[in-house]
């Protein structure tokens, strides 16, 4: 097992100088989350966020992953062994009780549930009359949420689980949405025998765009750029 200990201004900054150390993706990565800015329900720490991340020995690659932005393939299997479930049925309980705590302090009238839970994930999601405030322009406030409660659940942890936060199934509605488009702009691009470039989207919004294409023989997509600059490219096929 190889690890590294870094810092970084965000979470994803510390995340992806990790990543680049190792030599691997990011979703490659075991992340223990050693310290965090305060400010938090006072439970975080210092000025910045500074992380183990872990990978197993295995044979690494620098090449971006035929998808974009993430792998194709992910473990979404269900744990066979009762005690593989522990980890993240703390992480639910955690994660929960500080959702609400927070939802109530926003004086937001919603409920955090979860939706499921595995070794390696929690699933949860906010219902109820103000859920549309948990969301913001794209998804923007459900993104600072699920960042938030990831840092307090993994903190102290041996085993950081992955946060997926919902709002009333707006998530599901994103991907169909970002889905229909690619598949719009990948129809033009073969009409106009140029390439589209789209802008403004998320890494993991990316990747939903590389897999709905991923299968269509007349066109390839890929990622360019770096950071907030990253775009991606829809490009018929020659």
């Amino acid at each position: 097992m190889k690890s590294v200990e870094v810092a970084g201004k965000t979470l994803e900054e510390a995340r992806a100088t990790a990543a680049r150390e190792l030599g691997v993706s990011e979703d490659q990565l075991t992340v223990e989350v050693l310290d965090e800015p305060r400010g938090i329900l006072g439970r975080l720490g210092t000025h910045e966020y500074r992380i183990r991340a872990s990978v197993a020995d295995t044979e690494a690659t620098t090449s971006e992953p035929s998808c974009g932005d993430e792998p194709v393939c992910s473990d979404d299997s269900t744990p066979e062994a009762d005690d593989e479930l522990q980890p993240s049925a703390d992480a639910a309980a955690v994660g929960v009780e500080t959702l609400n705590h927070v939802l109530s302090l926003m004086g937001i009238d919603a409920e955090a549930i979860v939706t499921h839970q595995n070794s390696d994930e929690v699933g949860l999601e906010i219902r109820g009359a103000d859920v549309g405030h948990t969301i913001g322009h794209h998804g923007a406030a459900l993104d600072a949420l699920q960042l938030v409660l990831a840092i307090i659940v993994n903190r102290g942890t041996d085993h950081a689980v992955r946060i997926v936060l919902d709002a009333e199934g707006y998530r599901e509605r994103r991907k169909q949405m970002l889905e229909k488009m690619a598949h719009t702009h990948a129809a033009k691009a073969k009409e106009a025998g140029k390439e589209i470039v789209v802008t403004d989207l998320k890494p993991y919004e990316r990747r939903i765009v590389h897999l709905a294409l991923k299968d269509d023989p007349d066109v390839e997509t890929y990622s360019e750029g770096e950071g907030d600059d990253r775009h991606l490219v829809i490009s018929p096929r020659v």
